[in-house]
């Protein structure tokens, strides 16, 4: 993508678009925050409206209801659809549309690779699924240029509160007790700047060379007893604070769930797993530690 390029970032006031709108305009790109402020994705002539008068050249299509949010029902599933076929239907001449989608929708424990079968058991991961499948069709049927990016463990500087990391180095700080699982999960985290940087790459890949649909990730895993304990040593904290095993897991917390990258090679290197680098973990503790 170039200067010249018009950017349309909806979800713009969350975790992964707050940072897209601020690495984009440091590129000198032009780009529109779409907040909740700014009209109801849900409704075809607000949609159709705002794109006519923006004509933007990609569409990152960030907005939708976090997991654990308390909106789990089937409404979820609607809404999450209508918002991608109203920006699809909507989106100029040679306009693209990069639906942000998630490893929810595997719902399965391995290293996932996008063409596999999809069996998501959660509500989040149902509607995520179910919209991205529909961006597919719609590429498929229409020709428009739609493309799925399944973001795994995006983790940075601005995550919500009551994440595990922000918790976690906020209990520590304090010198508290941490309540953790057992920590065994292996997880592909991946640093938010580097989501961004990859939404970039993938978005300015031309179309007939873009793979419809990528995973965004390390394709490496690392458990989350591992992360932890980096964080107390970095931090300086008494590592019997973190009480592994004192809540159990849910359900639906998978053993692993790791990114295969080889469709995001086509595109751009992949990142670094900065949790497996004494230097870039470091950085990250201290960045979210301010």
């Amino acid at each position: 993508m170039t200067s010249a390029d018009v950017n349309l970032i909806t979800g713009a006031a969350g975790f992964v678009g707050r940072r897209l709108v601020e690495a984009l305009r440091a590129q000198g790109q032009e780009v529109y925050a779409w907040t909740r402020n700014d009209g109801d994705l849900r409704d075809s002539e607000v949609v159709r409206a705002a794109l006519g008068q923006i004509r933007p050249t990609c569409v990152y299509h960030l907005a939708s209801t976090p997991p654990g949010s308390g909106d789990e029902n089937w409404y979820r599933i609607a809404d999450e659809q209508q918002m991608v076929a109203n920006l699809a239907y909507a989106l100029p001449d040679q306009g693209r549309l990069i639906y942000a989608g998630s490893m929810a929708e595997y719902g399965q424990s391995g290293t996932l690779f996008e063409y596999q079968q999809c069996t998501p058991d959660t509500c989040y991961g149902c509607a995520k699924f179910s919209a991205s499948t529909l961006a597919l069709s719609l590429r498929m049927l229409h020709g428009f240029d739609i493309r799925v990016a399944r973001l795994f463990g995006v983790y940075g500087p601005g995550e919500a509160s009551a994440r595990l990391l922000p918790t976690l180095i906020a209990k520590l700080g304090r010198g508290e007790a941490v309540a953790l699982s057992d920590g065994a999960q292996l997880r592909d985290f991946i640093h938010i700047d580097d989501v961004c940087s990859l939404l970039a790459r993938y978005a300015a890949e031309p179309m007939q060379s873009a793979p419809a649909v990528s995973n965004i990730g390390t394709g490496e895993g690392i458990s989350v007893r591992q992360v932890c304990e980096r964080v107390a040593e970095v931090m300086g904290a008494d590592s019997a604070l973190l009480r592994f095993g004192a809540i159990p897991r849910r359900s639906v917390d998978k053993d692993r769930l790791v990114a295969n990258v080889d469709q995001m090679k086509l595109f751009a290197p992949v990142p670094p797993q900065r949790w497996l680098d004494h230097d870039l973990s470091e950085a990250v503790v201290r960045s979210m530690a301010i």
